[in-house]
């Protein structure tokens, strides 16, 4: 029952790592509780003088296959999975499960075949522990040799008995256990070894998802260098990034430009290397000159033999692409052979959730995919209706770039559409607007104030109240910038609105916010 302390009369161990066993038995043995264990467990215990059944006598387990599945037993798992609800008289009872696994990783570590590293999966101590795991209201589970002391002296505390509290921490910590070792099984079979991690001197591998089947990390035609860590992470940006831009582009072509894990490149146009022509020429200082390393380029659609023509002096490490002409690709080669050519399968939606490991746990959340912003109008000054696309990828690259994010999209008069600039990775949005995003949109535009008046700059938060002054709303006026896009609930929204009516700026709330931290 729910909140009801537990007293433990008998306990089954069945434990590959045996630190601390003597110590823990001998206390449940001065408790009086009745201690049954598998085979190697007993033999420790019985080389220690410890009192004990085995669990194969208790039970009446026949230790099938060399002792494959003798914990996968029906009356061992029903003295486990009990229900004190219930009558159940012939049900032998177990209130504790003391079990860890056959040590995997060790065999992994020492080199051990794929062969004969199936030897070493556990099979009856997950089984074990799940059920005793389910059963948490009923039974303590123990996974932990560093837990039995604290378990121990939860006992003679209570006078043999544990906490509601204490079984439902151990049943948490067990189903975490069955996920690593699980995880840590299928990694070492799904793993593909990359040339190295963030950095050439950490070692790194992919381990592929089967479910996921989006990108194939393996160059279409075999060659190329292998990929490394941050080729991989480039990647899986420029993929999502241009499958939320199809959500937009209806017949148009779209190039996504990523270097270190930033989009610095977009174009959208009737043809691909169009395209790639404005995606490129986004960033003059990152992709001009050939000073363009160590990034990735991701397209739409087909990639075609113009394209390939048009990257003969072009640095540039990995190329994603749904498919590629033959003649496309024997047109790389002649000029980057160190280059990946990587293919795009499908442009599924993202996965249901998101898991970042971090120091103690790990952070679990929705996506962030698609544009459903409202896009409420509230300043005097009306936004263009043919600026709307603008708006949308304006939006969408902000929300693919760290904070604080603010980008500038063009749209051209053939309809088209360009990554102008964008400021990302400062402490503060001003920064991001000011010394970043309008001083290199203002390198490209030359001062033309009828192409400057095709942009829309947007925002992946909030405009600060510092924006109604002379580096905000003011900075974007002198560049000629007059449609902002930006999710408002700022203390300054009031300021900023009047400010934009003062100058004749038109703007929109979209009540979203885009951070990537």
């Amino acid at each position: 029952m729910s909140g009801t302390p537990l007293t433990i009369k008998r306990a089954l161990l069945s434990v590959t790592n045996k630190a601390y066993l003597e110590e823990l038995a001998r206390t449940l043995l001065s408790m009086g509780v009745e201690i049954i264990a598998t085979d190697g467990t007993a033999e420790r215990l019985q080389k220690c003088s410890i009192k004990h059944q085995k669990a194969n006598e208790f039970f009446g387990i026949h230790d099938d296959f060399d002792g494959r599945i003798k914990t996968v037993d029906r009356k061992l798992l029903s003295s486990v999975l009990f229900d004190k609800n219930f009558h159940t008289p012939n049900i032998p009872k177990v209130d504790l499960v003391v079990c860890n696994f056959y040590r995997f990783m060790d065999a992994q570590e020492k080199g051990v075949p794929d062969s004969e590293l199936v030897d070493h999966i556990d099979i009856g101590g997950p089984t074990l522990v799940r059920a005793a795991a389910k059963n948490y209201q009923n039974v303590l589970v123990l996974v932990d040799p560093s837990d039995y002391a604290e378990i121990c002296t939860e006992m003679r505390m209570t006078g043999g008995a544990v906490s509601f509290e204490t079984r439902k921490k151990k049943m948490l910590k067990a189903f975490s256990h069955i996920s690593d070792y699980d995880r840590s099984i299928f990694e070492c079979f799904a793993r593909e070894k990359i040339r190295y991690g963030e950095n050439p001197h950490q070692s790194a591998f992919l381990v592929s998802d089967p479910k996921q089947n989006q990108v194939c990390w393996q160059s279409v035609d075999g060659l190329g260098l292998e990929l490394s860590y941050n080729n991989i992470l480039d990647g899986d940006v420029a993929y999502r990034v241009v499958s939320e831009l199809r959500e937009v582009s209806g017949p148009l072509g779209v190039c996504v430009v990523v270097k270190h894990g930033t989009p610095c490149g977009m174009g959208m146009s009737s043809t691909l290397e169009e395209s790639l022509r404005l995606a490129w020429n986004s960033d003059s200082l990152s992709l001009n000159n050939m000073a363009f390393t160590g990034g990735v380029i991701a397209f739409s659609s087909q990639f075609t033999l113009e394209c390939a023509r048009a990257f003969e002096e072009k640095k540039v490490e990995v190329i994603l692409a749904p498919s590629f002409e033959d003649e496309a690709i024997r047109a790389l080669r002649l000029t980057h052979k160190n280059l990946r050519i990587l293919q795009i399968r499908s442009f599924d939606t993202f996965p249901d959730t998101e898991r970042k490991k971090v120091i103690s746990g790990t952070l679990v959340q929705t996506p962030d995919f698609g544009v459903k912003e409202e896009f409420r109008l509230v300043t005097k000054a009306k936004f263009k209706d043919a600026l709307l696309p603008a708006a949308k990828i304006s939006v969408i690259l902000s929300k693919w770039i760290k904070s604080n994010a603010v980008t500038i999209v063009r749209a051209l008069p053939d309809g088209s559409y360009q990554l102008l600039s964008h400021g990302a990775g400062q402490p503060n949005r001003m920064d991001s607007l000011s010394r970043l995003a309008i001083p290199k949109a203002e390198i490209l535009l030359k001062n033309d104030k009828i192409l400057a008046e095709e942009c829309v700059l947007s925002s992946d938060g909030f405009f600060p109240l510092e924006f109604a002054g002379a580096g905000g709303i003011d900075a974007c006026a002198s560049a000629g910038i007059n449609y902002l896009v930006q999710p408002g609930g700022s203390e300054g929204d009031a300021k900023i609105i009047s400010r934009c009516d003062e100058l004749g700026i038109s703007m929109l709330f979209t009540s979203k916010r885009h951070f990537k931290n």
